[in-house]
C-alpha cells in the first residue's frame, strides 16, 4: 500500500536524498530500437531535440530491476518483495507502490571519429547453411566506445529504511561495473555490453532547514560538486558520501558457468558488413569504432548449428534433440504446433562481441571461373577485405544450466577449439577456421581448462555433469 502522506500540505515524507552518478561506456555495439525507418529496417532511438542517440531512463531500469531480481533469487524466478520496494510495483500491481527511485533519460557522445553503424542481420538454414528467404535484415547500432552519462536520484522516506534502500540500489548498480548487465536488443548475442569504471555520489540530509537549503541552492542539472572525488564503484563512492552508513551484503544466487575463450585464427576470417562508402569493397570484414570484432550473433549460429548435430546424434532414439536446442538458445519463432517452440524466450547461452588484436587486413581480388571452359565468368570480378591472423578473448555464459547442457556445451565447445567447425563465411575455401583454449568457471565456483592441445585432467569428468548418462570423457572428447 502506498505511504501516507504527511500534515500539513500532503506531501510525501523525505529524509534524504541521494543523487549517484556515472559514465556508461559501451564495450560493443549496442541497438537502442526506435523502430522502423528509411536508414535501415531497426534504427535507434534519438533524442528529438538533439539527433543524439538517447538511452530512456526505463530501458535503464528496465535492465537493473532484472539483475537485481536475478542476483536475490536466481534466474527466472519470482521477484523477491524487496525489488519492488525500491523500483515499485511490477508490471500488472495495480496496487503497487511508487517507486523511490527517478532514473533520468541520457544523451549518448559517440566517440572521436566515428558514427553510427549498420548491420546485416540474417537468419540462417541449419540443413543448408545458407540463408532463409526473406530473413535478411539490416539494424543501426551504436559503436563501441558510446558514452551514456548517468544519474539516479533514491528518495529516502525515513531514515530507518535508508540502509536498505541504498544495499538494494548499489546491488543493482554493481551490475554496470561489472559488466554483467547488458542494453538493448540482441543482447544474448553480444550486443549492448557496458561497463561503468567511475563513480560520484552526494548525500543530502532532508530532515533538517540546513539540509534542504543545501540542496535547493545546489545545481539541479549536476548537485555534485566537480571537486568530489571519483570511486571505482557504487558501494565506494556511497561510502564516501556517508561514511557513518553500513550497506548491507546480499548472496548472488545466480547459477551460472562462465567460459573465457581464448581463440586464435589460423587463416583468414570474413564476416560480412554492409559498405559504408562508394569505395569499399564488395565484401568486407565486420568492424566496430574502427576495430575488427568477431560478432557474437556469428559464433551463436556456429555453436547452435554444431549443438544440433550433436544433439540428433545423442538424442535419436529420442527424437527430442530440437527441444533441447530451442531451450538451450531460445526458440527460432512461436510455432503453436510444436511444444518446444510454443513459448518465446531468450537464450540461456550468452556469448559477447569481441575485438580481434593482432590482425592484418588484406583486400585480395577474386574472380569466379566457369567450370566448363576454365575461364572467367563475364562481371564475376569481385574484391574482399578480410582478417588476416589475430587473436581474440570470447567471453561465453551458460546461465541456470539443466542436467545434461554443460556435457553438450563442452563437446560443442570442443569441437570450436579443435578447429572442427569454421565460423563467418566462404567457410568452403578454408575461411573461418580457429583454435584454443578455454577455462570454464562452474557453478560450485571450480575452474576448468579445455584444451584440445594438452593432456585430458581426470578430474574434468567429475567436475562436468554426465552427458545424458554417459560421462563426458576428458570433458573434451
Amino acid at each position: 500500500m502506498m505511504p501516507r502522506l504527511s500534515d500539513p500540505g500532503g506531501l510525501r515524507p523525505l529524509a534524504a536524498r541521494w543523487t549517484i552518478e556515472t559514465d556508461l561506456v559501451l564495450e560493443s555495439a549496442a541497438h537502442l530500437g526506435g523502430g522502423s525507418g528509411d536508414a535501415a529496417d531497426m534504427v535507434l532511438l534519438r533524442d528529438a531535440r538533439v539527433g543524439a542517440p538517447l538511452l530512456p531512463g526505463t530501458s535503464t531500469v528496465g535492465a537493473l530491476r532484472s539483475h537485481l531480481a536475478d542476483v536475490l533469487d536466481g534466474y527466472r524466478t519470482n521477484e523477491d518483495p524487496q525489488v519492488a520496494g525500491l523500483f515499485g510495483g511490477a508490471r500488472g500491481d495495480d496496487l503497487g507502490r511508487q517507486s523511490p527511485l527517478v532514473v533520468f533519460d541520457s544523451i549518448g557522445v559517440l566517440p572521436e571519429r566515428h558514427s553510427v553503424e549498420i548491420r546485416d542481420g540474417v537468419q540462417l538454414d541449419t540443413a543448408r547453411g545458407t540463408a532463409e528467404d526473406h530473413k535478411k535484415f539490416d539494424l543501426e547500432v551504436l559503436p563501441a566506445g558510446t558514452r551514456f552519462p548517468l544519474r539516479f536520484d533514491l528518495l529516502v522516506p525515513a531514515a530507518d529504511g535508508e540502509a536498505e534502500l541504498l544495499s538494494l540500489l548499489v546491488t543493482a548498480l554493481s551490475g554496470l561495473s561489472s559488466g554483467d548487465i547488458a542494453l538493448g536488443a540482441r543482447r544474448s548475442r553480444g550486443l549492448g555490453i557496458a561497463r561503468a569504471a567511475t563513480w560520484s555520489a552526494v548525500r543530502h540530509s532532508l530532515t533538517s532547514r540546513a539540509g534542504w537549503m543545501d540542496w535547493l541552492l545546489s545545481d539541479h542539472t549536476g548537485p555534485i560538486a566537480r571537486g568530489v572525488a571519483g570511486a571505482p564503484d557504487a558501494a565506494k563512492a556511497c561510502k564516501d558520501a556517508s561514511p557513518d552508513l553500513v550497506l548491507q551484503q546480499y548472496d548472488d544466487r545466480r547459477r551460472r558457468v562462465i567460459a573465457e575463450v581464448e581463440l586464435c585464427l589460423k587463416g583468414a576470417l570474413l564476416v560480412r558488413s554492409a559498405p559504408l562508402s562508394s569505395d569499399a569493397p564488395d565484401a568486407a570484414h565486420l568492424q566496430s569504432a574502427g576495430r575488427s570484432v568477431l560478432p557474437g550473433t556469428s559464433l551463436v549460429g556456429v555453436l547452435r548449428s554444431q549443438a544440433l548435430r550433436v544433439a540428433c546424434i545423442t538424442r535419436q532414439n529420442h527424437g527430442d534433440a530440437e527441444r533441447w536446442i530451442a531451450r538451450l538458445f531460445g526458440p527460432r519463432m512461436a510455432d503453436t504446433t510444436r511444444p518446444e517452440s510454443a513459448a518465446l524466450h531468450a537464450s540461456r547461452l550468452r556469448v559477447a562481441e569481441a575485438v580481434i588484436e593482432d590482425g592484418t587486413r588484406m583486400r585480395p581480388t577474386r574472380v569466379r571461373i566457369d567450370r566448363f571452359t576454365h575461364g572467367v565468368v563475364p562481371g564475376a570480378l569481385f574484391d574482399e577485405e578480410i582478417e588476416q591472423v589475430g587473436r581474440t578473448r570470447v567471453r561465453m555464459e551458460l546461465r541456470d544450466p539443466r542436467p545434461g547442457e554443460l556435457g553438450l556445451f563442452v563437446l560443442v565447445l570442443k569441437d570450436l577449439l579443435s578447429g572442427d567447425v569454421a565460423v563467418g563465411g566462404t567457410a568452403a575455401v578454408g575461411r573461418g577456421v580457429v583454435d584454443g583454449s578455454a577455462t570454464l568457471r562452474l557453478v560450485d565456483g571450480r575452474e576448468v581448462l579445455l584444451d584440445p592441445a594438452r593432456p585430458v585432467d581426470p578430474s574434468i569428468d567429475r567436475a562436468i555433469e554426465e552427458l545424458w548418462g554417459s560421462p563426458v570423457v576428458g570433458g573434451v572428447t
